[in-house]
């Protein structure tokens, strides 16, 4: 009933129900009016019957009242009796003796009990008196027996109800037939409005006959219209501005701002404990074949060292690649250098196949180093310009480390933490923006324990998605984690979902399924998903968030912005959130670009019903600008740092306040 209340009915059934309603109303009034006025006349025929023979019957006998002739007023009582119209006949004396009487069994066949309790049929008595000469010999009573008026009652109200029912089913189908055709365009009214809510603007091209349905059709049209309009224009304008500002023109990469920004967002995401890497690949050549073949050919070299990157990096779903200078690509991995020996000796191996006369100076050369929470940009581009410097002069085996795991080894760790590995979790709030003591929802973190030792997150699933466990681990994770939201289970979490799961009918089916034995699966859940694995296949991505939602399970993009593609994929993709990449908050106080850059998300957002959270918030300035830019919620160390949290979690750690931290 609650959750009637809280849908509503819709006018179809509402209509349906009426009429329905009135319907049985009808059927059963006329019936029992019917039914009433037969009870009545029947009631009179049965009076009116038993004074008949009464006085009949009372005639008949009268000249044999006398002892010697009363067997034959006795027969001639009996012929009548016997007709079975009668329950009693009773002759009674003037002295009160009863002279002759005749009675019928009170059983009616062929007619229920219930029917006979609700007719309630009264038998008549009418009299008449007997006279023997000038004095009265007697006084006749007859009773009427009510079965034959019962039965005939009963054959009446059979047809009565069966005539009427077929009327009103003829009325209901015609009604039925009527109301489908005036539904019809209501139909596709709704079906519009539905697709305007799941972010898609289409155009209803059925116009309803009705003239008030007909200006209510045009006036949702050029609605959708304009929305379509807007959302154009605005894309069209973020694209372009994102392409002015952070894409290199040759490539389609990330520039050197955008390089930055990254490095600065991807900086601050790294765990204490851990450590990422950044390669740098240098073209030696480049300035070679632009003076002596032209710009077009030093252009084509660079294009193909892209290509060659972006294939290599295909297998590693944290990778970004960048264009920092005319001859330098830079890649940001969220993996330690140990990890990615298998793909520095690839990457070596192909440049150097493509050594050939045409590149004096070589093809391309690789450099790596590691860095951490605490270096600066500057000091590891330094250390990538001199490990550089020393590959193009020859100086080999500085960036050939030993695999820290064989892909057994891995195979090993992968399938003994989905079989009984531990996983310590900790949260960080989404604010409600305009409000210090409100949360959206709180993003939940994972790091998984192998021998007692946290494992490198990316690394674990890097290296499932080879193996094709990344499912697995996803399974995992979520049992696990349910177990501990059943404790909290009033609070919003936020999950990540690996691009395997995302994207796989035997997960969805698993997660269907587990929803039925797990019920705090549907509420309070959300799926971060990122942004770059929903561009793999927008199709399919819409298929799998309405999958999520008819579970119960809303769908957040997050790391919005890093793909610097055109944003109208987000039409269609009945999200709840999106969550704008760090590197456009992390410079915000200075960077004015990125300050329209955010507004112009936040007006396309919006006009889908999709809420805009900012992450990376450290500072107080930072916080206040994108309240007044118009997002929804805010993310980050100075709201409130990850808290580790477990079944023992008490309710008063999910409370925070903003102001707190500036003590």
């Amino acid at each position: 009933m609650q959750s009637l209340i809280n849908k509503g009915m819709s006018l179809k059934v509402q209509i349906y129900g009426l009429l329905f309603l009135l319907a049985t109303v009808t059927f059963f009034g006329r019936l029992y009016v019917n039914v009433e006025s037969t009870k009545e006349y029947f009631q009179e025929q049965m009076s009116s019957h038993a004074q008949d023979a009464a006085t009949s019957l009372g005639l008949s006998i009268s000249p044999y009242m006398d002892e010697e002739n009363i067997v034959i007023a006795e027969t001639m009582m009996a012929a009548i009796f016997d007709s079975g119209y009668y329950k009693s006949m009773q002759l009674v004396s003037p002295d009160g003796d009863v002279m002759l009487e005749r009675n019928n069994p009170s059983a009616i066949e062929g007619v229920p009990n219930w029917f006979i309790e609700w007719v309630d049929l009264q038998a008549p008595t009418q009299t008449s008196e007997v006279s023997s000469g000038w004095q009265i010999a007697g006084t006749l009573y007859v009773t009427s027996h009510p079965g034959v008026s019962y039965f005939k009652i009963w054959k009446f109200t059979k047809r009565a109800a069966i005539g009427s029912f077929l009327l009103i089913l003829v009325c209901y189908l015609l009604a039925y037939f009527i109301l489908k055709a005036i539904f019809k365009p209501l139909n596709s009214l709704e079906n519009q409005a539905n697709a305007v809510s799941q972010k898609r603007f289409e155009q209803n091209s059925n116009v309803p006959f009705t003239s008030e349905l007909r200006v209510v059709t045009a006036a949702m049209n050029k609605m959708v219209a304009n929305l379509q309009k807007n959302f154009d224009a605005m894309t069209k304008q973020t694209e372009k501005l994102t392409k002015e500002v952070l894409v290199d023109d040759l490539t389609e990469l990330g520039n050197r701002r955008a390089f930055s920004s990254y490095f600065a967002a991807n900086k601050a995401q790294i765990h204490s404990d851990d450590v990422h890497s950044m390669c740098l690949i240098t073209l030696p050549s480049l300035q070679q074949l632009n003076t002596e073949q032209g710009y077009q050919a030093g252009d084509e070299y660079v294009s193909e060292v892209t290509d060659i990157l972006i294939d290599k990096t295909k297998e590693y779903d944290s990778s970004k690649i960048f264009r920092i200078a005319g001859g330098s690509l830079a890649i940001i991995f969220d993996y330690d250098k140990a990890f990615l020996n298998g793909f520095l000796n690839e990457l070596n191996h192909t440049f150097n196949h493509r050594n050939s006369n045409r590149y004096d100076h070589g093809y391309a050369t690789v450099s790596i180093t590691e860095f951490n929470q605490h270096d600066e940009l500057k000091d590891v581009l330094s250390n990538l310009d001199t490990a550089s410097t020393l590959a193009q002069q020859g100086v080999k085996g500085a960036d050939n480390v030993d695999t820290r795991f064989g892909l057994n080894e891995w195979r090993a760790i992968i399938n003994n933490i989905i079989a009984s590995g531990e996983i310590n979790f900790s949260f960080q709030p989404v604010k409600l923006n305009g409000n210090d003591k409100v949360g959206l929802y709180y993003e939940v973190f994972s790091r998984f324990v192998h021998n007692n030792e946290q494992v490198n997150n990316a690394q674990l699933f890097a290296m499932a998605e080879r193996l094709n466990l990344t499912m697995e681990l996803d399974k995992k994770l979520i049992r696990s984690f349910i177990e501990l939201k059943e404790t909290h289970y009033d609070k919003t979490f936020a999950l990540n979902l690996s691009r395997e799961a995302f994207y796989s009918e035997e997960f969805l089916n698993w997660l269907k399924m587990y929803s039925e034995v797990k019920a705090t699966l549907k509420n309070n859940l959300i799926f971060e998903i990122k942004e770059s694995v929903l561009l793999d296949d927008v199709t399919a991505a819409a298929n799998a968030i309405a999958e999520f939602k008819l579970i119960g399970i809303d769908t957040c993009i997050e790391h919005f912005g890093t793909s610097l593609t055109s944003f109208k994929y987000l039409q269609g993709l009945d999200v709840e959130y999106i969550k704008i990449d760090g590197t456009y908050t992390q410079d915000l106080l200075i960077n004015r670009q990125n300050n329209f850059f955010i507004q112009t998300i936040n007006n396309i957002c919006h006009s889908l019903g999709i809420k805009v959270i900012t992450c990376l918030i450290e500072n107080k300035e930072t916080l206040s600008l994108i309240e007044e830019l118009g997002c929804d919620g805010a993310q980050g160390n100075y709201i409130q740092k990850p808290l580790n949290i477990s079944q023992k979690t008490e309710e008063n750690v999910f409370t925070f306040h903003t102001k707190g931290l500036e003590l």
